[in-house]
């Protein structure tokens, strides 16, 4: 039986009916025929209706009351599914298990904790709060139920910091089964990071805490080697001192060679004595290196900028982007001239922008500076402008209340020559310059990653969490390790697509979570390129039912 809306004319009047139809069959033949009729539509108000449906519900013996249906939260899904599935093939829950020494009925899961950690690492999502509240805004079946509070990733990040050597040693031999590694040698990219800054209302602090906070920047910088196979895969890190010792490097090469069996490696760096104030001592004790020249002498930027003149002679194309030329030196060393033409053209539009508006700025002050009287130079905000400084050559006159300036066009036109090339330095003699170019190149795009490691749990004790940083810079390690994996695995299934764009477009996966009655109604939908990437890892329709 079903319903059915009837509409007549009468007098010109169009009227609505409500009739309740009946299926029935009269031989071979399917017809209809009219069991009551329910009167005008209008005249069928909401209660009416209600009533209809209460009383035949009681007469059916249904519950006398409608359905109510409550939408209750939207959950991460998609990228959080796959992430995880890279998790199970790396098998790193029975590494840290084994290695930890931990059981199953073991209060704290330090295993999903570390996940959690190397989900919001590979996420990173927008909006920075402590683990502990996002981890509410995931869907994984292995957290129903699961209250996890700030000091469980304490317990978690003190086991990982306490066993840090032999979990890298194991993880990185899951991955070598999973997937080809180049060994023959490893590059150290010697950087600098600063631990993310915790809200300030979540730091337990004294009165002469809230003042060392405020220069809290020097004091939480980490100098540290991020250790990666000579193909890109990142394997683990070393923590450095504030002045690098030449004993450091050396447990670094001792260190990739029992841990991973890989006999070379080459330092990869800048010459730049806040970066890397150890530098010196390593390219002084011969180790192999590639060295960013950031500081360069007066004729050095005269050669540089007579070669960028005439870039395409003798200047070789390492992609659409950068290209490069070797240069020989006496010195021995040699050298690699890069330079990307868009850089410099974006340097010049900004440079020129800048220059013109801060000369537009002067001519204002130019035409008000004498009107007032008391003013004084030092009052005056562009002034103390870096670019004006450094460009304008400038005289006030407090007798006279007058403001010179001229352009410093000497210097912007040798600047200008500069805009887009940096000079790499090495003393290895078996790579391509091609290949130091690009190792120089993808290292410092990673390293870059690491300038703000993640503080996945706020501390209280400022000290603790530098204390405690290895076990976070494992964790950013695992989470670039992973997405190696990820890719990999993208790519081989002919997907065309690096492992940000899979991650973003996995993000649109959504769980849907509703209620209807007392009954919980769980709900997602994918397309078929969302589908495509969750193939490629391994995840079968099966396998991806709520």
């Amino acid at each position: 039986m079903f319903f059915r809306k009837v509409t007549s004319k009468s007098n010109g009047k169009e009227y609505t009916y409500l009739k309740l139809i009946e299926n029935y069959r009269e031989g071979n033949k399917v017809k209809q025929r009219v069991i009551a009729n329910l009167g005008s539509l209008e005249k069928l108000t909401p209660d009416k209706v209600n009533g209809l449906i209460t009383g035949l519900s009681k007469i059916c013996g249904l519950p006398n009351h409608p359905n109510k249906f409550e939408a209750q939260k939207t959950l991460r899904y998609g990228e959080v599914l796959a992430i995880h599935k890279v998790w199970e093939l790396l098998g790193v829950e029975p590494v840290i298990n084994k290695v930890a020494g931990l059981e199953d009925d073991d209060i704290v899961n330090v295993s999903l904790l570390v996940e959690l950690m190397a989900i919001n690492q590979i996420i990173q999502p927008q909006h920075k709060e402590a683990i502990s509240d996002w981890y509410h805004s995931l869907y994984m079946p292995a957290l129903e139920g699961m209250e996890i509070l700030p000091h469980h990733f304490y317990r978690a990040l003190d086991i990982v910091a306490e066993y840090k050597e032999e979990l890298e040693e194991k993880v990185y031999a899951n991955l070598r089964k999973l997937m080809h590694i180049n060994t023959n040698m490893a590059f150290c990219r010697l950087t600098t990071g600063t631990i993310e800054p915790a809200p300030r209302e979540e730091l337990n602090l004294s009165s002469y805490g809230k003042y060392v906070l405020g220069e809290s920047e020097e004091l939480q910088r980490i100098n540290f080697g991020l250790l990666v196979s000579g193909d890109g895969v990142p394997l683990g890190h070393s923590i450095l001192r504030e002045i690098a010792e030449e004993w450091e490097y050396r447990n670094i090469l001792d260190y990739l060679k029992n841990s991973f069996d890989i006999d070379k490696c080459i330092f990869v760096g800048d010459r730049s004595v806040l970066d890397n104030p150890g530098l010196e001592v390593l390219v002084a004790q011969g180790y192999d290196y590639i060295i960013g020249r950031k500081h360069m002498t007066e004729l050095e930027r005269d050669l540089i900028a007579g070669e960028l003149n005439t870039y395409q002679k003798g200047f070789h194309q390492v992609d659409e982007g950068l290209w490069f030329k070797e240069i020989r030196n006496e010195d021995a060393k040699r050298y690699m001239l890069c330079y990307n033409p868009g850089a410099a053209e974006q340097t010049h539009v900004l440079l020129r922008e800048r220059l013109d508006a801060i000369e537009n700025e002067l001519k204002e002050i130019q035409k008000t500076v004498g009107e007032k009287r008391f003013l004084k130079a030092k009052n005056i905000p562009l002034l103390k402008d870096s670019h004006f400084r450094k460009y304008f050559d400038w005289r006030y006159s407090e007798s006279t209340q007058e403001l010179a300036y001229r352009r410093r066009e000497d210097l912007i036109v040798r600047e200008s020559g500069l805009a887009g090339s940096f000079l790499l330095e090495t003393n290895n003699e078996f790579l391509q310059a091609v290949e130091i170019v690009k190792a120089y190149t993808s290292l410092t795009i990673m390293g870059e990653s690491f300038r703000e490691i993640k503080n996945f749990e706020p501390w209280q004790n400022i000290l603790y969490a530098e204390l405690k940083i290895s076990a976070n810079l494992f964790i950013c390690v695992l989470g670039f390790m992973m997405e190696k994996l990820m890719e990999r695995m993208i790519n081989q299934a002919g997907l065309n697509l690096d492992v940000r764009q899979a991650i973003n477009l996995l993000e649109d996966i959504k769980v849907a979570i509703n209620q209807l009655d007392d009954h919980e109604i769980k709900s997602s939908s994918l397309s078929p390129v969302q589908e495509n990437i969750l193939t490629a890892l391994g995840l079968f329709k099966d396998q991806r039912v709520i």
